[in-house]
């Protein structure tokens, strides 16, 4: 199963138009992260703590990524980083790390095909580097790895489809997607 975590505040947008080129012809779960609460993450490491309880949709999310084999990660470029509702579900897995319901989210996390859409407009191939870099070492961090990346040039609407190495990349990954074996 392929799911998509879409980080995007526009629903038709550069982002969605590019990664739904990657997933085309596959069956997918289409998560739009703007539609469900995720509250402030509460730390409790060194308070000897855990944490078994969710106030927000974070349980409902996480468990339907943990099901994946295939999670690909989708945002617009938002300040050299992804958009905050991405932020807030990868910040959350902090309170996963404390949960003893999911003692093995580093197992599992490992064994999946983790990919990553990004789509910018001022110099993207470039100033998205940086966010790649956060990406793989937060996946490093839970054992995990980034199997690969898109990055998009739009500054506005449908300035992707102009993105002929994009919409190559994802035409590649259409073709690859479920060839992956954790």
């Amino acid at each position: 199963m392929i799911t998509v975590l879409f980080g995007g505040s526009r629903p038709d947008g550069n982002t969605a138009y590019i990664t739904q080129k990657a997933i085309a012809g596959h069956e997918y779960r289409w998560i739009d992260l703007t539609q469900y609460q995720l509250d402030p993450v509460r730390d409790v490491r060194h308070d000897n703590g855990e944490i078994t309880t969710y106030n927000d949709d974070y349980k409902t999310l996480i468990d339907q990524v943990l099901e994946s084999d295939t999670i690909i990660f989708a945002s617009p470029v938002y300040w050299y980083s992804v958009s905050a509702s991405m932020k807030a579900f990868i910040d959350h897995w902090s309170e996963t790390l404390m949960d003893p319901n999911y003692k093995d989210f580093k197992e599992k996390m490992s064994k999946k095909d983790i990919r990553l859409i990004l789509v910018g407009g001022d110099w993207p191939k470039i100033k998205a580097k940086p966010c790649i870099s956060q990406f793989k070492y937060s996946l490093e961090y839970i054992n995990a790895h980034l199997s690969g990346y898109i990055i998009g040039r739009a500054e506005k609407p449908g300035d992707i489809k102009k993105d002929v190495y994009a919409l190559e990349r994802a035409k590649e990954w259409q073709e690859t997607l479920g060839d992956f074996a954790g």
